[in-house]
């Protein structure tokens, strides 16, 4: 069950090969859309709007978010990108005693939690297949009734998202770096804060690195790692992901991805 929520929060972590991938100020172009099995599916509306959500969460953990382009500030591309998440059914699902739960049945059920967020995005060009982006944002947590703090799944990356509707805010830092390695070869490096100011376990530090192979317009092969440091209440850890218990080793981080031209 671990291995499931690390793949849900992993689900929008790896990106498509262009400037404008996901985490990027650039929106997808108008009518093309793309879509990974653990990635979000993304259609540009038009050149200055994109929405995307993630269909294998969905029906689980209801999601949401548009990205809007805004006026370039010298050789900067700017957007914003505001969103929300329901993740109420989901952690209700691993609210149970047996070996696939994870939060304890005392706290059945989980109270209706609605996470808002908005970001705001800088990409420049470093040359011609290079892209640096900026990010920032905040987060903000709403619980519809009471939310007991010992209810926390205390994971790497999922901490400290979920943080949010302990602490009620939370800040988000990061930046991007992707680029060409050859004709069919990009890479993807990033690092990114999740802060929750006066929280106990307030700070995670994540860095992944990812390998896109473009087989063809219209498939690629993502791969790669991640790795993340934070704060909890029990101290600090650290850990590369994604993590297989069983046999206690990591693993890549494999991805199909399919892009194309809605007519």
């Amino acid at each position: 069950m671990k291995n499931l929520i690390y793949i849900a929060i992993l689900s929008g972590q790896l990106c498509s090969a262009q400037n404008w991938f996901p985490h990027s100020a650039v929106p997808l172009p108008e009518k093309r859309w793309d879509v990974g099995i653990f990635q979000p599916f993304r259609f540009g509306v038009s050149e200055k709007l994109e929405y995307s959500l993630h269909p294998l969460l969905f029906f689980v953990m209801p999601n949401l978010s548009i990205k809007l382009s805004h006026k370039d500030v010298g050789s900067w591309s700017t957007a914003s990108r505001h969103g929300f998440f329901y993740p109420t059914p989901l952690l209700n699902m691993l609210t149970h005693e047996d070996k696939f739960g994870v939060i304890s049945p005392e706290f059945d059920p989980i109270p209706r939690l609605l996470g808002l967020y908005s970001d705001w995005l800088m990409t420049g060009s470093l040359s011609p297949s290079t892209y640096l982006t900026i990010k920032t944002g905040l987060s903000a947590g709403i619980s519809f009734g009471y939310l007991d703090e010992r209810s926390s799944i205390d994971l790497p990356l999922v901490y400290h998202r979920l943080g949010v509707f302990y602490n009620k805010w939370a800040l988000r830092l990061g930046v991007d770096l992707t680029g060409q390695i050859a004709k069919k070869l990009r890479f993807l490096v990033d690092g990114d804060a999740h802060v929750l100011p006066g929280f106990d376990g307030d700070l995670s530090l994540e860095h992944k690195g990812v390998l896109i192979w473009d087989k063809s317009e219209h498939f690629r092969l993502i791969c790669g790692y991640k790795f993340v440091w934070g704060r909890f209440p029990f101290g600090t850890q650290a850990r590369i992901l994604p993590y297989i218990p069983m046999i206690e080793t990591w693993v890549p981080f494999i991805d199909l991805q399919w892009t194309g031209t809605r007519i």
